[in-house]
């Protein structure tokens, strides 16, 4: 996204949180996640080369015509979308393995508040962007982005069902015990 904003500056949010504030973010948020990152990648490259050059081909293959004949731009937008969507089925593959976090406050914060999210993103994509077949740069970008975002709240939103189950697994409601 970063590199989107660099390239493009028709893909900036609009409104009241609109502008540069989100453009700082994604900065700011850059190196953070390079950091974070560090680990996973040094211990599976290919893994994680491979799915970001499919996520890339299939971003290329499926984009809008937003940006005034930039088709690299309209690709980045429709990759960022790709590699939320893998980020989303990752993270609930990681809720399903990792046994334990259920007394983290932080981590159940997340857990709640990733579904409602992304059921923005899936809102917006279903209801108010509207298919132009004029803005069809290659593929099918609508379609990519309404099933993309749609699975990715069913993503996370099973992951906090996976979440909220480990949390009131074994808990008797009536008195607070756990039953061992």
């Amino acid at each position: 996204r970063a590199l989107l904003f660099a390239l493009s500056g028709m893909y900036m949010l609009d409104g009241p949180l609109g502008g540069l504030l989100p453009v700082a973010c994604e900065i700011a948020a850059l190196p953070m996640l390079l950091v974070l990152s560090r680990s996973t990648i040094s211990r599976a490259p290919l893994a994680v080369g491979l799915a970001m050059g499919a996520a890339a081909v299939y971003a290329s293959r499926n984009r809008l015509a937003l940006s005034e004949d930039d088709a690299v731009a309209d690709s980045l937008f429709t990759l960022a979308h790709c590699l939320d969507l893998l980020a989303a089925f990752a993270y609930l593959v990681r809720t399903a393995l990792i046994d334990g976090g259920a007394g983290d406050v932080s981590v159940g914060f997340t857990h709640l508040l990733m579904p409602i999210q992304q059921g923005f993103a899936a809102y917006y994509f279903l209801q108010a962007f509207v298919q132009v077949p004029e803005l069809v740069g290659s593929g099918i970008p609508f379609e990519t982005l309404q099933i993309g975002n749609a699975a990715a709240f069913g993503a996370y939103l099973g992951a906090c069902a996976l979440f909220l189950a480990e949390c009131f697994d074994g808990v008797d409601s009536r008195a607070g015990v756990r039953l061992v």
